[in-house]
């Protein structure tokens, strides 16, 4: 950032950028605290409830094999048919019919006694299949024998053991079912193993989560995750809840024990069997509130933000706001204008600010004025004492006994020569009161134009092309002839002669109108003419000069720009036209003013 960036900055950027470090700061560090402390009460909350209810969890699975345990014993234990079950190979096929109706009598009790088992298989040490299953599938001897999970049973410690989830693929229907399987090994009296029991049943029957849980699971996105000692799923909640498959959750492979640090994990062991409880809470969705507490601050945030900029706005509007006007005001001083003046709008240090330039302004305009007053009564004198010493009546009297005199003496281009000269001066003197009229200006322009051509031998021309109603249109005194003179005098200097002027008028859409002076002379550089127009845009309706110190009489162009100015306003002017490839052209633009001759209120003083 440049050095002084802040210092010349403007006041009302100051006050915003002020407002909102004032009050973002402290609002930004305590949304960083709440949100802090949110997430660790939150965490800590969760884990509180992790451990409780894997703590439930784990004594659900214990009173469920505890449950299967003395089920499996009540059926089994002194069970005379169970334990003959082995000596089944001399048996008749009487026997052997009655045996299996006792068996699947008894399978049926256990069935009956827990709903949730999907099918109950008997499997002797001499390949006998006792089974009952609600579809009627039958069993595949050698490809039960050939499952792991069977060996895992056969081998475990315990007599009652839980496997894994597995297929069905040894059954001749619905062989791609997953379930899981309790299995018991059953002793003769002697302590023989004889056979082993086997209860499939569905995986969602190893627990039955409470709506605590599946609320929790809903708005944290709990899992649970049920393994045995080698890992293998007994359960998955994602997929009890139908948010994957089976075979999905078994290719998984539990990616939360590798990336602990994406995860809440408690785990915890069951007395009976050893099963592992893995309950594992993603931290993304642990925070899923708090972050929704986030956005909540960040869009109070933006709210705040926005509100304090109104505000900032508004108070620095309303600060800057005098200022403004108080410097817009003090360019017009520059400029010369001294009219409008402030109005107190408070009492603060900036209402007396205002107060104070008021006071400035007005007793510099007084001074102003006073000065142009007294100059104003200067120039008017002299102007009163030349006309009281010129007679009217005496100077047409005098220029006719001239004019007689040289008629009399035969030179007849004098005559005409003091004749339109006293035309001239009767035009110009009769329009002290009364309107004057373009036609009234181009009377003038021609009678000078004749004169200047006796005076050289003819070698100036006057083209007119104006409409009747541009010639009855309003015009101020003494505009056309100064131009014109302009010409001739520029024209003569520069030897091009013979000189053509040509006069052209339009009304323009707004009811303007728009005269064109030009002349076919050498014209001059484009500089020249930029440097002409800045001088003549220079002409200002409240610094109006009212004739050189000097004394000279010549009325320049800057002149009759002013008096434009003066009497039509800032909207019409007076330039010269640029890209002029021979000659020169003088644009005037003047309101389109029609009145009745003699009865027009405004008089213009020559």
């Amino acid at each position: 950032m440049k050095k002084g960036f802040f210092r010349d900055m403007k006041i009302g950027k100051k006050l915003i950028l002020s407002y909102l470090f004032a009050c973002l700061v402290p609002l930004l560090a305590m949304s960083f605290i709440i949100y802090k402390v949110s997430a660790k009460n939150l965490e800590e909350a969760s884990l509180e409830f992790a451990s409780v209810f894997s703590s439930e969890i784990v004594t659900n699975i214990d009173d469920f094999i505890g449950e299967y345990d003395k089920l499996t014993k009540s059926v089994l234990v002194d069970n005379d048919t169970i334990y003959e079950l082995g000596d089944g190979a001399n048996l008749s096929i009487l026997d052997q019919v009655n045996r299996q109706l006792e068996v699947r009598k008894m399978m049926l009790r256990l069935m009956t006694l827990k709903p949730e088992i999907r099918d109950i298989i008997f499997l002797t040490n001499h390949d006998q299949i006792y089974q009952f299953n609600t579809e009627g599938a039958n069993v595949d001897l050698q490809t039960l024998k050939n499952q792991t999970w069977l060996d895992g049973i056969m081998n475990a410690k315990e007599q009652l053991s839980i496997t894994a989830i597995h297929d069905r693929s040894y059954y001749d229907r619905g062989p791609d079912e997953i379930v899981l399987t309790v299995g018991r090994r059953i002793f003769n009296r002697g302590g023989a193993c004889i056979g082993v029991l086997l209860i499939d049943l569905k995986p969602s029957s190893l627990i039955r989560l409470s709506d605590g849980f599946l609320l929790a699971r809903n708005n944290y996105n709990i899992k649970i995750s049920i393994t045995d000692a080698g890992n293998g799923i007994l359960y998955d909640s994602d997929v009890a809840s139908g948010r994957i498959t089976w075979e999905e959750a078994q290719e998984i492979e539990n990616p939360f024990m590798k990336r602990t640090g994406d995860f809440l994990i408690l785990t915890n062991e069951t007395s009976r069997g050893g099963l592992k409880i893995n309950v594992v809470i993603p931290r993304s969705d642990l925070l899923f509130k708090i972050n929704k507490i986030g956005y909540a601050t960040l869009i109070a945030l933006l709210v705040c933000i926005a509100t304090v900029v109104a505000i900032s706005s508004l108070l620095s509007r309303m600060i800057t706001r005098p200022i403004r006007k108080l410097q817009k005001q003090m360019k017009l001083v520059e400029q010369g204008q001294y009219k409008v003046l402030l109005q107190k709008e408070s009492n603060d240090e900036i209402g007396n600010l205002v107060t104070s330039y008021n006071r400035m302004v007005t007793k510099i305009k007084t001074l102003i004025e006073d000065v142009y007053i007294v100059e104003i009564k200067r120039k008017n004198a002299k102007f009163l004492a030349l006309q009281t010493q010129i007679n009217p009546h005496m100077l047409y009297n005098t220029l006719d006994s001239i004019r007689m005199k040289a008629l009399v003496n035969g030179d007849d281009e004098v005559a005409e020569m003091i004749k339109i000269l006293a035309k001239m001066f009767r035009n110009a003197l009769s329009k002290q009161n009364t309107t004057n009229f373009i036609r009234d200006e181009v009377d003038y322009a021609r009678n000078f134009v004749k004169l200047q051509n006796m005076r050289f031998y003819n070698n100036f021309s006057l083209c007119v092309d104006l409409e009747e109603r541009i010639l009855d249109a309003a015009i101020i005194p003494m505009v056309l002839q100064p131009i014109i003179e302009n010409s001739i005098e520029h024209g003569l200097k520069g030897h091009n002669i013979p000189l053509q002027i040509n006069l052209k008028g339009s009304i323009t859409p707004e009811q303007n109108i728009l005269l064109k002076i030009s002349d076919d002379g050498k014209g001059m550089p484009s500089d020249r003419v930029g440097e002409i127009n800045n001088l003549i845009g220079m002409a200002d309706t409240e610094c109006l000069s009212l004739g050189d110190e000097e004394g000279k009489t010549s009325i320049g162009l800057k002149n009759i720009a002013e008096r434009i100015k003066l009497h039509y306003g800032s909207t019409f002017y007076l330039k010269i036209a640029e890209g002029t490839e021979d000659g020169t052209e003088i644009d005037i633009l003047i309101p389109g003013q029609w009145k009745e001759a003699g009865k027009m209120g405004d008089s213009y003083d020559l």
